[in-house]
């Protein structure tokens, strides 16, 4: 894989998103092997966690890549949307068993949803969070709109996602999007800690606890709005001036 490294500890795996040039931002390509890598791990009956994380100091992942995205014809844009990236988070938060998201850096857009369809948030001192779709004239599609009010409150994901504003660690944890927060350098020992806890437990018994917590809240309908709001996004043509001017002065 070109942009994804996979490692296996033995019931653990861990996945890293490798583009740290371009903070781990979800290309084409990286979405393709993240469906690829989770195709083998939902087969995989070993596995007991999954930590996921991103390479590089500066970032988890950056959310969609904003200059490819500019670049995609309508046709193919839907195409990322609807047959890789929005079925991306759900088989994520479905994975039998616990995710743990080791957020090294920053999380933005796509990036933070993939945090929020984990099952646990571990986040570095550097790590920062934000849902800013707004800014680009879209919506967080992938899960956000649904996944933070179920985490953080409704008050809190309005507030968030209305604004696009981005928090640091500190501030999540405090309102309960992360678990704990602790140095960079003890990021992945800690994960791996969490990990270790995990595996002490029945795997048998983690599973049906995952599946029975997801479903205190059938998302279903919430995620299908979703989708047909974003088209509509994309239709107006507004994301499409503001990811240009992006690419041409990186600022939208």
């Amino acid at each position: 894989m070109e942009y994804l490294q996979l490692e296996r500890e033995k019931g653990t795996v861990i996945l890293t998103l490798n583009r740290p040039q371009a903070l781990n931002a979800m290309n084409k390509r990286l979405v393709e092997e993240l469906r690829g890598a989770l195709d083998e791990l939902e087969a995989d009956r070993s596995l007991q966690t999954l930590v996921l994380t991103g390479a590089g100091e500066r970032a988890f992942c950056a959310g969609i890549d904003i200059k490819e995205r500019a670049r995609l014809s309508p046709e193919e844009s839907v195409d990322l949307r609807h047959r890789l990236l929005f079925p991306l988070f759900s088989r994520l938060e479905a994975l039998p068993v616990p995710v743990i998201a080791a957020v090294n850096g920053a999380a933005l857009g796509g990036g933070c949803e993939l945090t929020l369809a984990s099952d646990l948030r571990i986040a570095s001192e550097r790590a920062s969070f934000g849902l800013t779709e707004v800014r680009w004239g879209i919506i967080p599609a992938g899960g956000g709109l649904q996944r933070l009010p179920r985490i953080v409150g409704l008050g809190k994901a309005k507030e968030l996602i209305l604004t696009g504003r981005i928090i640091d660690a500190a501030e999540a944890e405090r309102i309960g999007l992360v678990m704990r927060v602790v140095p960079p350098d003890r990021l992945m020992a800690e994960a791996r800690a969490v990990a270790e806890v995990l595996a002490q437990n029945s795997a048998f018994a983690l599973r049906l606890a995952k599946q029975s917590l997801n479903r205190v809240w059938e998302i279903d309908q919430g995620l299908a709005f979703d989708t047909v709001a974003s088209d509509l996004c994309y239709a107006a043509g507004d994301q499409l001036q503001r990811m240009q001017a992006f690419g041409e002065k990186g600022k939208a």
